[in-house]
């Protein structure tokens, strides 16, 4: 898909029972996710996240963060907890929409509507923290290169990122993306879907390198019911400097 055809199709995923589109457990399709269980996950995710990044020894001050693909703002609500503002980032204006009634700290939680293939109208060295759990892996690779660059020119110097990705793995890799795409544009009938993309795991360490961050810990794990197919990779990197 190009960039106008991801923004339509996440926009018009998120019109209808937009919480299980974010988290597709099977016995919530249907509306059926309630809203304190809903974020709820968000709460736990995020208290596993900086536990993780205790572990490799990264600190981070509670400054800004940035929620990349926020969709309803399950995980910016949780990390208003630990930073002093947080902006919400995501490509689906019907998600942006929801995410602001659902706000519960407007004074400090921001929500924005980036119809753009980069993030390039958020300033450079503005966050202390940028985080992005399960988007990543729906957006066409060539997109997701842009953006986990900015995610480095958006850190401040010592800030850090922790993000997900998922590579493909066994006969999957095979597959060209846009094969995928017709195959599941066939099966919706036209209707709006959830893609998957992989990026190769090296691919996006070089990524990292090159934008200037450092590596500080990655993990993989199997990809819930897409095991056989797919790996999630998730990476914690900083930005070298003193912190500002």
């Amino acid at each position: 898909m190009n960039f106008d055809e991801t923004q339509k199709n996440w926009t018009a995923l998120g019109e209808d029972d937009a919480m299980w589109v974010v988290l597709t457990d099977p016995d919530k399709k249907g509306n059926r996710w309630k809203r304190e269980d809903f974020f709820a996950t968000g709460q736990r995710e995020i208290a596993d996240v900086f536990i993780k990044l205790q572990k490799a020894g990264v600190t981070h001050l509670p400054g800004c963060a940035l929620d990349f693909g926020c969709g309803l703002g399950r995980l910016s609500q949780a990390l208003a907890a630990r930073f002093e503002t947080v902006d919400g980032v995501d490509i689906s204006s019907s998600m942006i929409r929801q995410a602001m009634e659902f706000n519960q700290f407007p004074d400090r939680v921001k929500y924005h509507v980036n119809a753009r293939a980069d993030l390039a109208d958020f300033p450079t060295a503005s966050y202390d923290f940028v985080g992005s759990l399960i988007v990543l892996q729906h957006i066409p690779p060539r997109f997701q290169e842009k953006y986990i660059r900015d995610f480095l020119r958006l850190l401040k110097p010592g800030g850090v990122a922790y993000f997900q990705t998922v590579h493909a793995r066994g006969w999957r890799r095979f597959i060209p993306h846009f094969v995928a795409d017709f195959i599941r544009q066939r099966r919706s009938h036209g209707q709006p879907f959830i893609p998957l993309y992989g990026v190769p795991t090296e691919q996006v360490r070089r990524l990292i390198a090159a934008a200037g961050g450092e590596l500080k810990h990655y993990e993989n794990c199997g990809h819930g019911e897409w095991g056989a197919r797919y790996f999630n990779d998730y990476f914690i990197v900083t930005k070298p400097g003193a912190k500002i």
